[in-house]
């Protein structure tokens, strides 16, 4: 074959001694039966005679791009993880995902990603609650993409078929009632106005579980975008007096972090003084010291049900295994909102020498 000449799909066909039609199905992924010797023939042709497809052909012939898009609102932490794993589970459908950030809703940026998005017309869209506006988001499903939100709270439904959401409601309850099992009776959510939903959705647990002890507790909401870290910590102990220990529950371990660090540097006990949470069960949360108690984020089953619920929006096929799945979480969904709840993970920054942990130092 001259060195100028493109291999062309009939060239891999007749390299790997199959029909065209079994090239195709091999190198779209197309769920066709198909022995492990055969997808192997293909591949190494593949390999050796450096075909590559015409993607944009294929995409018109077919009206589809098997691409899909994600927007974050940046790539540290969760949302890494998130991507990564949701690329993964798209993957096995035969979907590429091009991941944008919303690199902290920099409107500018948001207009070149609805733009990019728009060209290269994906069939599908995942975004977060808070990585672009409803506005654009509209411009973007108002041709009929499907779209799933994660963690986005009060999307409308003509927009929106499924929000699939990390039940932080509940996780923020449940750091209340954890506190005051290990002894505190003065309370404080830390918060971040800048999280927008995600912050009230704490907010309106930490609130919920606060009912339950509203006369044996005192409790406050602060906010660290405001007073900063500093500040925080000086509020939350003017606020508990002598009364100790002091429950802090912190937006995430970031922020838990930052306070611990603050609480060495003023010889404040933790947890003795201070009893700290945290959220997202960050690496550095198991390694601080004390390590921090925090709520581990289920992102394999939240990009697994995202993935598949997009993909039957598409109108591709699921596995048993995968639709199963689905349907059994989707039984349990109210309106449009999928709740998924996260795993408490006890560690010494609660802890009290008369209770032993509840869960696994993990």
């Amino acid at each position: 074959m001259s060195k100028s000449k493109q291999p062309t799909i009939i060239d891999v066909a007749k390299e790997a001694g199959v029909s065209i039609a079994t090239v195709s199905n091999v190198i779209n992924r197309r769920k066709v039966p198909m022995a492990k010797e055969t997808i192997r023939k293909v591949e190494d042709a593949v390999n050796r005679l450096g075909y590559r497809r015409n993607v944009m052909a294929t995409n018109l012939s077919r009206r589809r791009s098997y691409e899909l898009g994600l927007i974050i609102p940046h790539f540290g932490g969760y949302y890494g993880r998130f991507a990564e794993m949701l690329e993964q589970k798209v993957h096995r459908f035969g979907y590429h995902l091009s991941v944008f950030s919303a690199a902290g809703m920099n409107p500018e940026i948001e207009r070149r990603h609805l733009e990019l998005l728009l060209q290269r017309r994906v069939d599908g869209l995942v975004s977060h609650g808070l990585a672009m506006s409803m506005d654009s988001t509209r411009q973007i499903v108002g041709g009929g993409m499907p779209l799933v939100i994660f963690n986005g709270w009060g999307w409308p439904g003509d927009m929106v078929k499924l929000a699939v959401n990390l039940d932080f409601a509940k996780a923020s309850s449940e750091a209340v009632r954890h506190f005051h099992e290990n002894g505190c009776r003065s309370i404080v959510y830390a918060g971040r106005r800048k999280g927008l939903g995600a912050n009230e959705q704490r907010i309106q647990g930490f609130t919920a579980g606060i009912q339950d002890y509203a006369r044996e507790s005192i409790h406050a909401i602060l906010d660290v975008d405001e007073l900063g870290i500093e500040g925080t910590l000086d509020e939350a102990l003017k606020l508990s007096g002598e009364q100790k220990p002091l429950g802090i529950y912190t937006f995430n371990d970031a922020l838990a972090f930052e306070i611990l660090a603050v609480c060495h540097a003023r010889s404040i006990r933790v947890p003795e003084d201070v009893k700290l949470i945290g959220m997202d069960n960050e690496l550095f949360s198991k390694a601080s010291f004390p390590a921090i108690t925090s709520f581990d984020m289920p992102v394999e089953l939240q990009t697994s049900l995202v993935a598949a619920f997009l993909i039957k929006q598409i109108g591709e096929e699921l596995d048993e295994e995968t639709e199963q799945l689905l349907d059994a979480h989707l039984a349990r969904k109210k309106d449009r909102e999928l709740l998924i709840d996260l795993t408490m993970m006890a560690r010494p920054s609660t802890a009290n020498a008369e209770r032993p942990l509840r869960s696994a130092q993990s």
